[in-house]
């Protein structure tokens, strides 16, 4: 007899066991993606703690609630796909606004979450939720508008736009999609206090004598893999030492290829008098 810790261990058994029956058929997800990232990805975003990370960020909730309530006339009536749909909070807005189906998309086990408010809610014959990732599902009818919140740090990590450039493929001609530009801008700033804040981390490996062992063999070597780093933070604007440049990306028109982007800018430093923390 097997036995599962809860019913969520029950329905990724589930999920499994009907991957299997269906073949290992080939999607463009399964193309691009490491099967171990693709795993880790889904589970970190199949609790409920992270869901209610981005639910109570005030300005990121409140943007689109806004964005979506504001510009009703591109809901009323119209049927909706919400890609990534996570708790579904994006399908609830779009039938605040009118619409007259959505079709909430999800590929971790928050599907079934999500399945769970809109039957608490009432909303079951607004909102369907289907299981899998928009590359390998199949919707029922083209829709009118795509809603979604694709954007990773820097705009593009977790390659989730490539999935919701994908989305189109469902999209009616002259359709809407919120949003429908992304722009990072880019600048290198120089503080001080944040480099040393580092660098003291790297002082570790300084040590020659560490329960009798000398560790400073490897400082060079920390050092460099501590200031190649990414640090997600905010910071004073007036650290900038150089005017922004920006890159943008229209959801609309551009290709999931023009995402890959190897080189984005080339600034020169020799003018430039300071040390450069990012």
């Amino acid at each position: 007899m097997v036995k599962f810790a809860n019913e969520k261990s029950v329905q990724e058994f589930k999920d499994l066991l009907g991957g299997l029956q269906k073949g290992d058929k080939k999607s463009k997800f399964k193309d691009r993606t490491d099967e171990s990232s693709a795993t880790q990805y889904f589970q970190f975003y199949g609790y409920l703690s992270q869901q209610q990370n981005m639910l109570q960020d005030y300005v990121r909730t409140t943007t689109f609630q806004r964005a979506i309530l504001d510009n009703h006339g591109d809901f009323v009536g119209k049927v909706v796909l919400d890609v990534g749909a996570g708790s579904g909070i994006l399908s609830f807005f779009a039938v605040q606004a009118g619409a007259k189906h959505v079709y909430a998309v999800e590929g971790s086990c928050m599907a079934r979450y999500c399945s769970e408010l809109i039957q608490h809610n009432k909303y079951q014959d607004k909102i369907t939720v289907i299981k899998g990732m928009i590359e390998e599902v199949e919707l029922p009818e083209q829709v009118d508008t795509i809603i979604s919140e694709p954007m990773g740090y820097m705009l593009y990590n977790e390659r989730m736009l490539e999935t919701y450039i994908y989305a189109r493929k469902w999209l009616k001609r002259g359709g809407k999609m919120f949003p429908s530009q992304g722009t990072l801008y880019l600048a290198p700033f120089s503080d001080e206090g944040l480099f040393q804040e580092v660098c003291n981390k790297a002082n570790f490996w300084y040590q020659s004598f560490f329960y009798g062992v000398d560790l400073s063999k490897l400082r060079g070597e920390a050092y460099a893999e501590y200031l190649t780093q990414p640090i997600v933070d905010t910071f004073d604007p007036r650290h900038l030492v150089a005017r922004p440049v920006k890159h943008s990306t229209n959801f609309l028109t551009d290709s999931e290829e023009s995402l890959r982007i190897s080189t984005l800018i080339l600034l020169s430093t020799r003018t430039l008098r300071h040390r450069y923390t990012g």
